[in-house]
């Protein structure tokens, strides 16, 4: 076969001809995967038209498969003979050693199992790291193609578990236990389920020194299955726990305490939660159940909780936000924190409530508010630990994920958030009450009299926010939303917005060296430039970049303008962030979102929305505030709105993938999601 191919699917799909990087349009990339999915072999007609609508292929599928194979080819240049055809259907040739990401991913994979049956601890790290190294990000994240999300990506986003849990594994064996532990927790963030991995987590905490933490893992692990699984956890991981119970740091109060000898050493375990012989592990397990050592564990004096996530090392530039938030740098300067500068009087950050009925004693909120990629998160994070840093709320930090826009766990229930603040503030499992207006007056309680720092990451309403507000004066709560949180009483908002143009170079310096951006200052700018200056898009662009050596600044600004945006890099996609947003949209929102990529200069009115619509004024205008309050538009002046160059983009690729022509007339069901925005 002609032409030097390569076809990435651990991530956006990918396609390089002869080391050229190939766009290809959202239904011909959907073609082009399921083919990938099934190199080698024949896929009939039928068959990919059946795939290719979920189901339903509409009258004429077989002639537009046929047309779009006949553009697969002409895309793919010198390397179209590798689109075969036959009587039967159609067949991609691909050599599964060296020319499709997921079949090298799973020959390093299963060499590192081998390697692991063998004890070679060096070469399961040689192995492992080379097969996750191919790992971009979500498989198929920019693939339209629910039969292939269904049936293939559960098993490879199982397979990179796997591969994760090996790579730690050898890590701790030979003595890194630092960079077990780092993988671990990003590996147990994304597989709340996985008790395997949690385990091994907490052997690795342990080994690294780190108890307390080994045991709040356990903790967590076991709200998550009792609470929305209603089972215990397994041997494996109550095993790990109880030896981490045994190292000693912790001193619990229970019915029947009994002393342990500590353990030192790492034990990984079959799944009895026994010992699996290995030379490097330490002595064998206690033998309690799981609920004998959750019954040791729920009495525990918890005075101290440092739950805060850690600070992004490229953080750049907000300095004004950081000034508006934390009261004119008065805590970054060592200023005076209570009695004026950077006191929460009047339940805000800086010294300002945002009415007569907000002022002291009261909690202090402040909401961050920003469309995805924004870094609302990322400044939050900052501003917690420059409080803690400036000595305020040095004993409690807690920290709760909503998930509300996370593509790929559910949004967390206001209850079940409540179960596991209680659960880490020392509340016995037998005393959380099950309603949640009884938990949120029990969480109240517990901080009641304390200083405290709450943050709520992802949140999506105001319902899902109300009950976990402490009442106390002396705590306060960061909150972070891509929606509009105006009907939360007493908070201090702050929209943020994208970064300025030197911020902008300030992150690529950051992540890429400034002399390597000072080589190329007009590309760096045209790269910040085709970003639209979204901290989010900036970050994924430079991490690309530097995971292509060969590649110059200039190279990655064509990269860009070649519809580079949909691709990911890791576990991250912007893409991804966008639909997770636009999905919690209500339908005629939705629609007139995808509408807006009419919109050629990304400028457009309430008038202009109606007449392309077929909508009155009034609606067309609510539908559009709506999507103001979500920030998926932009509003410089009244009655006239705005889309981000990026969002204008995604907008694009909705419209294409929807094949719209033009907005039908709407049923009652449809308009009533409006009423938020009309209110």
């Amino acid at each position: 076969m002609a032409g030097k191919v390569w076809f990435g699917l651990m991530g956006s799909l990918e396609t390089r001809v002869a080391d050229r990087p190939v766009p290809v349009p959202p239904r011909v990339r959907s073609l082009l995967a399921i083919l990938l999915c099934r190199s080698n072999r024949t896929v009939g007609v039928d068959e990919l038209a059946e795939i290719l609508w979920n189901g339903e292929p509409p009258r004429g599928a077989s002639g537009t498969v046929r047309s779009h194979v006949l553009r697969l080819r002409r895309l793919l240049g010198e390397a179209g003979d590798r689109v075969g055809t036959s009587r039967s259907g159609y067949k991609i040739h691909l050599d599964p050693c060296s020319e499709l990401d997921i079949m090298v991913f799973t020959e390093l994979h299963e060499a590192a199992r081998t390697a692991a049956r063998n004890r070679d601890w060096p070469q399961v790290s040689r192995n492992t790291n080379a097969a996750l190294e191919l790992w971009r990000g979500a498989p198929l994240a920019d693939v339209a193609c629910d039969r292939l999300h269904r049936d293939e990506v559960p098993g490879w986003i199982q397979a990179r578990v796997e591969a994760v849990d090996l790579a730690a594994q050898a890590d701790l064996r030979l003595g890194r236990t630092a960079e077990a532990v780092l993988a671990l927790q990003r590996l147990a963030a994304e597989n709340p389920y996985q008790e395997s991995v949690h385990a091994l987590l907490m052997e690795a905490l342990v080994a690294a020194g780190r108890r307390v933490e080994a045991i709040a893992v356990y903790r967590r692990l076991r709200t998550v299955l009792v609470g929305e699984l209603g089972i215990e956890p397994g041997a494996q991981a109550a095993a790990a726990h109880q030896r981490a119970i045994a190292a000693g740091a912790l001193k619990v109060r229970a019915a029947g305490r009994a002393r342990a000898e500590p353990d030192t050493a790492p034990v990984r375990t079959d799944r009895a939660g026994r010992p699996d012989g290995d030379p490097h592990a330490g002595t064998a397990a206690t033998s309690a159940t799981p609920a004998a050592v959750h019954a040791a564990a729920a009495g525990d004096e918890v005075g101290v909780l440092h739950l805060l996530p850690a600070e992004l090392p490229n953080f750049v530039g907000r300095e004004a936000e950081l000034d508006a938030l934390l009261g004119g740098g008065a805590l970054r300067g060592g200023g005076a924190l209570f009695g004026g500068g950077a006191l929460h009087d009047g339940g805000t950050l800086r010294g300002r409530g945002t009415g007569s009925g907000c002022r002291p004693p009261s909690v202090g909120i402040t909401v961050i508010e920003g469309m995805a990629g924004v870094g609302k998160t990322s400044l939050a994070v900052r501003v917690a630990h420059e409080l803690v840093r400036a000595g305020r709320f040095a004993d409690l930090q807690l920290y709760a994920n909503l998930r509300s826009f996370d593509p790929h766990q559910d949004r967390a229930e206001p209850t079940d958030v409540l179960d596991g603040l209680l659960r880490v503030l020392g509340v016995d499992a037998s005393r959380i009450p099950s309603r949640t207006d009884a938990r949120a007056a029990l969480f109240r309680d517990r901080l009641h009299g304390r200083e405290a720092l709450l943050l709520l990451d992802d949140a999506l309403d105001e319902q899902q926010i109300r009950p976990l507000i402490p009442s106390g004066p002396g705590c306060l709560v960061l909150v972070t939303s891509r929606r509009s949180l105006a009907g939360l009483d007493c908070t201090t908002p702050l929209r943020l917005g994208t970064f300025s143009a030197p911020e902008s170079l300030d992150l690529l310096d950051a992540v890429l060296g400034a002399e390597r951006v000072g080589a190329e200052p007009e590309a760096a700018m045209r790269v910040a430039d085709l970003c639209g200056h979204l901290p989010r898009a900036l970050a994924l662009a430079a991490y690309r970049l530097r995971t292509r050596p060969a590649w110059s600044l200039a190279d990655l600004a064509g990269h860009l303008e070649d519809g580079g945006f949909a691709a990911g890099v890791g576990d991250r996609s912007l893409w991804a962030a966008f639909r997770s947003s636009y999905r919690n949209l209500p339908a005629l929102p939705a629609r007139v979102f995808r509408l807006l990529a009419a919109g050629r200069d990304r400028r457009v009115t309430a008038q202009w929305v109606a007449a392309l619509a077929g909508l009155d004024v009034h609606t067309a205008r609510a539908a559009l505030e709506l999507l103001v309050d979500e920030h998926l538009l932009l509003q410089n002046a009244p009655g006239r709105y705005r889309m981000h160059d990026l969002l204008y983009a995604f907008a694009c690729e909705l419209s294409e993938l929807s094949e719209l022509s033009e907005l039908s007339e709407l049923s009652e069901r449809e308009t009533g999601g409006l009423a938020r925005a009309s209110a």
